[in-house]
């Protein structure tokens, strides 16, 4: 079957597409040159070049440039890539015959992109174009093209884009009002992704339901310690509550009235919470000192892992495959977790507080959002080219799904409803897993593509994980907390970012260790009149001094 063929045939052209390009000394292909008298090698329309000079670039039709020009792109190379060389690919080659561009693209293993990177830029010794991002952004900028002027000329698609997503477009805008990078999005339909699972089997064996308030919880995991919850007749085996040590610890804050993200994994706004829009560090409230005290009493108790506070997300996914866990933080899908006992737990809505309220704190995004994917830097002589370039890969739906999942027929096939299904069950020969197939025969998540909620919704939902992930939606967003009430994701100056970098850095480490010391070994008042005077050493009121300023500029931006 032609299937069961690909990869060999993969890897035979692009073993022949590299030795020819060795045998004719690396010269361009003619196929991505205009075609003599053609409407697209007549065009007339120019753009503009870097140093303000027009340019031979089309703002339509194609070739996109009316002279020779080569564009070098950077991008990486997925550890499930087979082949490697993007430019031995037939959708690269697919772009170049399109568009008319030329390109040399230089890849770098996904592993050690951002470090090579990294060295690029400070040797200044940069391409035209990162494709996947660099590191410490904002620290950069000035090495990179503003973009923002090009988009009306030469992308209609990212303009469309940022009128239906203006949250989208707000996260890439630097306080000078300019953008220095398009972004690389991937909706899903829903915001509502990580909750607490638990094991029904365990609350069905304690006689018991799903937990709706703290107390409640407490009694359900006392109740899981003491009656050999899992049933093997040894009740001393069960973990009652699992989490690692970068969980913010979310879920069980909000009943406390603290609705900002929690500390380890959070980079930009670790222990800040947002009230009727003033920015605070909640860790010097009561209601945090509330929280750790009834943390204590669950460690105390031995209802907490106790290597919560040391343990990876892998090791809870061990315990969880071996029947070990009853309560845990998932998310996305609960299988990731623990494998094939997904059908063994069930999710529960957000715990009320004293005043019987339920409050969810949802993702700030409907799906995975990269604000500065493709970025065009200072060497480009040509950006107008490269903002076409990236109008192109997105401009169409059966070109983001070339370009982000593959060929039909062998990583998607259509439904009879016309869904987009994919193939990740019959696997071509030559491959091990769905991950090499996309990566090999697409960009796969490198790509710098816009999958908005229309292009999500025209993907079958076919598997158990997928249906009940998104029967979660609308149950929990029913008690999301406003927009308003979450520091948005957005760019900061250059000078902010680097002060706020140093101080997160010092008040994390504090606060990781006190948070951690405060629920395994208690906390009274004497300790906590003790933190309030030690945290104060850390500046906290410059720190939410900047991001309240950063607040403040972003609500404007989004005319909150």
């Amino acid at each position: 079957m032609k299937r069961k063929r690909v990869l060999a045939a993969f890897l035979a052209a692009a073993l022949a597409a590299s030795c020819f390009a060795g045998c004719k000394g690396g010269e361009p292909s003619s196929s991505a040159a205009a075609k003599p008298g053609s409407a697209a090698s007549s065009a007339t329309s120019s753009g503009v070049s870097s140093n303000g000079e027009e340019g031979p670039v089309s703002k339509t039709g194609f070739p996109v440039m009316q002279e020779e020009h080569t564009f070098k792109i950077v991008h990486s190379i997925s550890t499930g890539d087979l082949v490697g060389n993007w430019e031995d690919k037939d959708y690269t080659r697919k772009i170049e015959e399109d568009t008319g561009l030329k390109i040399e693209w230089v890849g770098i293993p996904q592993n050690s992109y951002n470090d090579q990177v990294g060295i690029q830029l400070a040797a200044n010794d940069m391409p035209d174009v990162f494709w996947n991002g660099v590191p410490s952004f904002s620290q950069f900028v000035g090495n990179f093209t503003a973009l923002d002027e090009y988009l009306a000329d030469y992308s209609p698609t990212v303009v469309k884009f940022f009128q239906e997503y203006p949250s989208i477009k707000a996260a890439s805008v630097f306080p000078d009002g300019a953008l220095y990078g398009l972004p690389q999005v991937q909706m899903n339909n829903t915001r509502a992704t990580g909750v607490y699972f638990i094991n029904k089997n365990w609350l069905g064996n304690v006689g018991m339901q799903a937990p709706n308030t703290l107390d409640e919880l407490y009694e359900v995991l006392k109740a899981f310690k003491e009656q050999d919850a899992n049933g093997n007749g040894d009740p001393s085996d069960e973990i009652p509550f699992s989490f690692g040590k970068k969980e913010t610890l979310t879920g069980l804050l909000a009943p406390f009235g603290i609705y900002g993200n929690g500390s380890p994994d959070n980079i930009d706004t670790p222990y800040l919470n947002v009230k009727d829009g003033k920015v605070t560090f909640y860790p010097i409230e009561d209601s945090y000192y509330q929280f750790l005290q009834y943390m204590n009493k669950l460690y105390r108790e031995g209802l907490i892992d106790p290597n919560s506070f040391v343990q990876e997300e892998v090791d809870i996914q061990a315990k969880g495959k071996e029947g070990k866990v009853g309560t845990l933080w998932v998310g996305s899908y609960i299988d990731i977790m623990v494998g094939d006992r997904g059908d063994e737990y069930e999710y529960f809505l957000p715990l009320e507080n004293a005043e019987g309220k339920r409050t969810y704190v949802p993702n700030k995004f409907s799906g995975d959002v990269n604000p500065n994917r493709f970025i065009v830097t200072k060497n480009c002589e040509y950006p107008a080219a490269m903002v076409r370039l990236y109008d192109y890969l997105n401009s169409s739906f059966e070109n983001k799904l070339l370009f982000d999942w593959g060929p039909e027929g062998e990583s998607w096939e259509k439904t009879e409803d016309g869904k987009i299904l994919r193939l990740n069950a019959d696997l071509p020969e030559g491959f091990s897993s769905y991950a090499e197939v996309r990566h090999t025969l697409s960009m796969g998540v490198l790509g710098p593509i816009l999958w908005d909620d229309a292009d999500q919704a025209e993907f079958a939902i076919t598997n158990d994980r997928d249906v009940e992930y998104y029967a979660r939606r609308d149950p929990l967003m029913e008690y999301a907390i406003d927009d308003k009430d979450q520091i948005p994701v957005g760019q900061d100056t250059v000078e902010n970012s680097q002060e706020a970098a140093v101080l997160i850095t010092e008040i994390r480490t504090y606060m990781d260790n006190f948070q951690s010391e405060a629920i395994m070994k208690g906390i009274d008042d004497a300790k906590w009149q003790k933190h309030l005077e030690d945290v104060q050493k850390y500046d906290i009121t410059r720190y939410v001094e900047i991001k309240q300023a950063f607040y403040d500029r972003m609500m404007e931006l989004l005319g909150g």
